[in-house]
């Protein structure tokens, strides 16, 4: 129950800071601040590793950087906005743009040399392949001749 109470609570939360940045863009005048967005994202793990799959529609791949810091992975990224061609006004502005930056806490030790990532259909997904365990010899010590 107080798992579900949190998920609400940060679904809420999420909601109400979206509500604040569409009610702000009607304030202030197109440029007048720089807009932040945060895309939804899912982690999973799987035995092989973990797989980010980031909503990353109308973004184009070339604006998307990743990077792995210590046991963090880092995805930025920059929507840019709709330029209507000649005079137009908006009626309603909800797409979201700007820059972001999405840091995810990696859970399990990664091969960070094999990381892939790839963009389909608005999905950027980025896959992380479990590191595997160093082979090690193991010395046998002969305790009847040291």
């Amino acid at each position: 129950m107080q798992r579900f109470i949190k998920i609400r609570l940060l679904r809420d939360l999420d909601l109400l800071e979206e509500r604040f940045r569409v009610d702000k863009e009607l304030w202030l005048e197109p440029g007048d601040c720089p807009v932040t967005f945060r895309p939804a994202a899912d982690l999973l793990e799987t035995k092989s590793g973990l797989t980010l799959r980031l909503d990353a529609a109308g973004i184009s791949p070339a604006d998307l950087s990743i990077s792995i810091s210590g046991q963090e992975l880092i995805v930025k990224g920059r929507r840019r906005a709709f330029r209507p061609e000649g005079p137009a006004r908006f009626l309603r502005h909800e797409i979201v743009h700007g820059d972001f930056e999405r840091r995810f806490r990696i859970p399990i030790p990664v091969d960070p040399e094999q990381v892939e990532a790839r963009y389909a259909d608005g999905i950027l997904e980025v896959w992380l392949p479990r590191l595997a365990p160093a082979a090690r010899q193991i010395r046998v010590r002969d305790l009847d001749h040291e």
